[in-house]
């Protein structure tokens, strides 16, 4: 579930908690790593979210590990060529990756990936996440998103939906959000957010979900209107925006998409070496500038998570996208 990034008393416990223990764990096959410069792997571009995370958490980690922790963009496939470039990469924690939630969509949208997101890497922290915000045009005739869902089953053949490309979050939201309605809307999908951003501003398609950290500009300058975020809560990030699940809509009730970014190493990494890294991040985390730094780019922190809490969240997502993928009856790639 969604948490603010404005971390509550029980949350800032959990990380105080997470981190005391941490400290407490004596040093074993981690002593003398790193003993020279650590990579980390963001496999999209500049300013996606998995990108931003990695240098700004690259940063505080370098300096805590007293060695340079370098970012390195290695693009495409959705994410997949990063990914198999890590998978394939020496188990010494010395190359890690920054990855995302395309990670566990793949699995159940493609029918053949390079890599078993579950098997194939050692997870160590889920570092941040990124709720999705349904928008409009500015103009739209939509009081609220109860006004938006009865004139959309109205007339469903009068809006068509963009996404930023198949398989992405963008579009598993709204394919979530279209199968609780019961309602079929032509879609089109875009390479990457900012193409069909453009276009829904311009009024060629008449809504689309996206990431909080892509639209909320959008919104601030007047050009889009959220009618909701996707989450069981309203979020700080976008104030005066009410969460879907609690909107007058039952089809909607519990309904929450959220991204996530977390760092992976490739399998069999020393568990001494995933457990320092975890300390550290969970350090990182706790700190109030991070947290600002991460607020200001529409990111939130995750929830404090040992590297085994990490490895079942991500059997757990996965799970849940396979299952809004069947839903929505999306065939395999």
């Amino acid at each position: 579930m969604y948490r603010p990034s404005s971390l509550g008393p029980r949350l800032l416990a959990a990380f105080a908690c997470a981190a005391t223990l941490a400290a407490a764990v004596p040093a074993a096959a981690d002593d003398g790593y790193p003993a020279k410069p650590v990579r980390i792997i963001a496999p999209f571009p500049p300013g996606n979210s998995s990108d931003v995370a990695a240098r700004f958490l690259g940063e505080q980690l370098a300096a805590r590990l007293k060695q340079p922790v370098v970012v390195e963009n290695k693009v495409g496939a959705s994410g997949q060529v990063g990914a198999a470039y890590v998978a394939k990469a020496d188990a010494d924690g010395y190359t890690l990756l920054m990855t995302s939630t395309s990670a566990t969509i793949s699995p159940a949208i493609y029918k053949s990936i390079p890599f078993d997101i579950l098997e194939d890497f050692t997870p160590i922290a889920r570092v941040a996440v990124a709720p999705m915000v349904l928008l409009v045009r500015a103009d739209a005739p939509y009081a609220n998103l109860e006004d938006f869902v009865a004139q959309l089953r109205r007339d469903p053949g009068r809006y068509t939906y963009a996404t930023a490309g198949s398989g992405t979050i963008q579009h598993l939201a709204i394919a979530a959000f279209l199968a609780r309605l019961k309602t079929d809307v032509l879609g089109v999908p875009y390479k990457g957010s900012p193409q069909a951003l453009t276009d829904l501003i311009g009024g060629q398609v008449q809504f689309m979900f996206d990431a909080v950290l892509s639209g909320r500009p959008h919104v601030e300058s007047g050009r889009l209107k959220a009618l909701a975020v996707a989450s069981l809560a309203p979020i700080p990030q976008m104030p005066g925006v009410p969460a879907a699940a609690r909107s007058a809509l039952p089809e909607l009730k519990d309904f929450e998409i959220e991204g996530w970014v977390g760092l992976l190493g490739p399998k069999g990494m020393p568990a001494e070496i995933a457990g320092r890294l975890n300390r550290e991040i969970v350090a990182i985390l706790t700190s109030p500038e991070m947290q600002d730094r991460l607020a200001k780019a529409n990111i939130a922190v995750a929830p404090a998570n040992t590297p085994q809490e990490f490895a079942r969240f991500l059997r757990t997502d996965a799970k849940r996208w396979k299952d809004i993928v069947a839903a929505a009856r999306i065939p395999q790639e």
